[in-house]
């Protein structure tokens, strides 16, 4: 009941900016007048609330060749539908309990990194190569996972994931992908208008035309038969 109670404050609170612990208060006292909250201790929903606003994030850093930059994306971003991106976003925000902070530097990194490839609609015939280095636990999937949901609104069509040799490691990428960015399970759906296997941020949102060629099975991924000479 406290996780709802949580989710409902935070609806009431901005989104990005910082937070007064007044602000926290008001919207605490104003969510417990709901009788179904009424058996949560109000002080022990106020440390909760207020360990999500208090979280600080190191920024990042990027290295890149001057001469190969062609700043795109803030000239584009009025006219770019972020379907996947803001989906991915309400996701991470409401069923993921993430801190707003975390959110905030989220969408600024993919931006940046996204900012360093070349704009898909009017560019032709580019190769452009980048590394993203983080520690363990640091949020590489999130990080991957928002920079393919804002590349499919920016327009790339087809994007690959290499996610190693072992077959268990690329059962589990595929899954968190199914969840962030597809919003379905492809275990039991490959195509997005087939099918109720709903889940992630596909929960409660709209399942916008995406497919894969893979899925989250143990045998789901491409496989290779060679031939006998």
């Amino acid at each position: 009941m406290i996780s709802n109670a949580i989710l409902t404050i935070r609806t009431l609170l901005p989104d990005s900016g910082s937070v007064t612990r007044e602000q926290i208060e008001a919207q605490v006292d104003f969510v417990l007048t709901n009788p179904i909250f009424k058996d949560i201790d109000r002080n022990s929903l106020i440390r909760e609330v207020e360990s999500l606003y208090r979280v600080r994030v190191e920024e990042f850093r990027m290295i890149e060749a001057s001469e190969r930059r062609r700043h795109w994306v803030n000239d584009n971003k009025n006219l770019i539908s972020w379907n996947f991106w803001d989906r991915y976003k309400t996701y991470l925000q409401f069923r993921k309990n993430f801190a707003p902070e975390t959110i905030g530097q989220l969408d600024r990194l993919t931006s940046k990194i996204l900012d360093g490839l070349y704009n898909p609609i009017t560019e032709v015939g580019f190769d452009k190569k980048g590394l993203v280095v983080g520690q363990v636990q640091s949020g590489k999937t999130s990080n991957y996972t928002g920079l393919i949901c804002k590349a499919a609104d920016a327009g790339y069509n087809l994007i690959i994931v290499l996610s190693g040799m072992h077959n268990n490691l690329r059962t589990q990428t595929q899954l968190r992908l199914d969840e962030g960015f597809l919003g379905f399970d492809t275990k039991y759906q490959r195509a997005f208008n087939t099918g109720n296997s709903i889940i992630g941020a596909g929960i409660g949102q709209k399942i916008y035309p995406a497919h894969s060629f893979t899925s989250s099975d143990e045998g789901g991924d491409f496989s290779f038969i060679r031939m006998n000479q």
